[in-house]
């Protein structure tokens, strides 16, 4: 395989650091080879030996091209770093391979309906000095490795399956006027547990676009992972893994940036749950959102063309979800997936949970050793106190419980990256 004018062994047949039996390729080459893999070791060693926290990336532009360019100068080594992971190094290998139909067709159907993000993407691949295949990827890993077969339902899935994050819902035995509360593990397992960081996006006058906050995988929009916008409105996303997954459709990077930071994210969630699922996804996704305004929260599971929502009521009290498909098709659409059946079992266990004391409890639990809720490719937790909009952020393997005070707290107010002071207002959106 040729790349870069260097001739590379794939995979499959040997590795870039050991001698192999590849065609044609001397030592000279695959000296070279060692070199650049030692030189992706070294690059994140320098990112690790920085600082022990994420950093949070403040960003005013004039456009998004502009926002993506500072994002990418800012995070370079974060994203470079995760790029030649190893993990986007088969998903890489795939889309120049057997997946390049796939991905082109991909690529074509996310630029058609969402060109405004496709120029963030551009700035991103700039300032990194990536090029843009590869931040194509980056943003839709989520879609490519299911049709991979990295998904966990498929081969060459390991048979310890781990699934990925997990969503705690409480509303107080008052009802919402007492008090509500979102929790969130965002898990991922690989080098990408000390690459992460968090964006916060302002708009210049004139600029194009709406306030924009969360975690960013390297390299990606705002909104896959954990985000809020300027209106009081926070989302969260659980990885679901359906039995098959269309060629076509929209990426859920695009669908859920668009639903929460585009015009749909000024209207309430009435508006973001109708954008989420207003076009056919490529894949699937369980997405939470808290809208502080109207004092409701909401999980929709999405499966291309279909959705079911579930609406938090103060009569139901609370809810949770996992990595299984829970209203729409269960088992059906998908299989059970191990990590997920535990970590759901072991919620169920427990009291129904009012307070932001019984999300923490429930998000640092690892009573169930096998598959504990949290775990060591838990990259961060999120605890949103719908109330007062406090969004406290731990992360580094501490777990909210602990007695450690998180490493970030942001107040999702339109002013959102506003640090909550000990006489801040109770209720922001009264």
């Amino acid at each position: 395989q040729v790349q870069g004018g260097l001739r590379w062994c794939r995979p499959a047949r040997c590795t870039w650091v050991s001698h192999c039996a590849c065609p044609g390729v001397g030592p000279r080459t695959l000296a070279m080879a060692r070199v650049m893999t030692l030189a992706v070791i070294s690059l994140a060693t320098r990112v690790l030996a920085n600082d022990g926290a994420p950093p949070v990336f403040k960003i005013s532009a004039h456009s998004l091209y502009d926002a993506g360019l500072q994002q990418g100068r800012l995070a370079a080594d974060r994203i470079k770093a995760w790029r030649h992971s190893e993990e986007m190094q088969k998903l890489v290998s795939w889309t120049e391979g057997g997946g390049k139909e796939d991905f082109e067709k991909m690529k074509r159907d996310n630029s058609a309906a969402f060109p405004q993000y496709v120029e963030e993407i551009k700035g991103i691949a700039e300032g990194s000095g990536l090029d843009l295949d590869s931040i194509w990827v980056l943003n839709l890993i989520e879609e490519l490795e299911s049709k991979m077969g990295l998904n966990p339902l498929n081969p060459p899935a390991p048979k310890h399956r781990e699934g990925h994050c997990s969503d705690i819902y409480a509303v107080s035995a008052q009802g919402y006027s007492g008090g509500f509360y979102h929790g969130h593990n965002e898990d991922w397992s690989g080098v990408v547990k000390d690459l992460w960081y968090l964006v916060e996006l302002f708009p210049q006058p004139g600029a194009d676009f709406e306030q924009c906050g969360g975690l960013i995988y390297p390299g990606t929009l705002s909104a896959w992972a954990a985000a809020w916008n300027g209106h009081g409105i926070y989302m969260t996303q659980n990885t679901l893994f359906p039995r098959n997954s269309s060629v076509g459709g929209l990426g859920s990077v695009f669908m859920q940036r668009e639903a929460l930071c585009g015009k749909s994210g000024s209207r309430g969630v009435d508006a973001v749950v109708d954008a989420v699922t207003s076009h056919r996804w490529s894949d699937g996704g369980s997405v939470n959102i808290v809208d502080l305004r109207s004092r409701q929260m909401a999980n929709i599971e999405i499966y291309e063309q279909d959705h079911v929502v579930t609406w938090v009521t103060a009569a139901m009290g609370n809810y949770s979800h996992f990595n299984n498909f829970k209203a729409y098709k269960p088992g059906v659409v998908d299989m059970p997936e191990p990590s997920s059946v535990h970590r759901q079992a072991r919620v169920d266990q427990l009291p129904a949970p009012h307070s932001r004391e019984d999300v923490i409890a429930r998000l640092s639990d690892d009573s169930d050793t096998a598959y504990p809720i949290f775990r060591d490719m838990t990259i961060a937790t999120l605890i949103l106190d719908g109330s007062t909009g406090r969004l406290d952020v731990w992360c580094c393997g501490q777990r909210p419980n602990s007695g450690s005070p998180p490493f970030a707290t942001f107040v999702l107010t339109p002013n959102f990256t506003t640090k909550l002071e000990e006489d801040a207002t109770a209720m922001l959106f009264a």
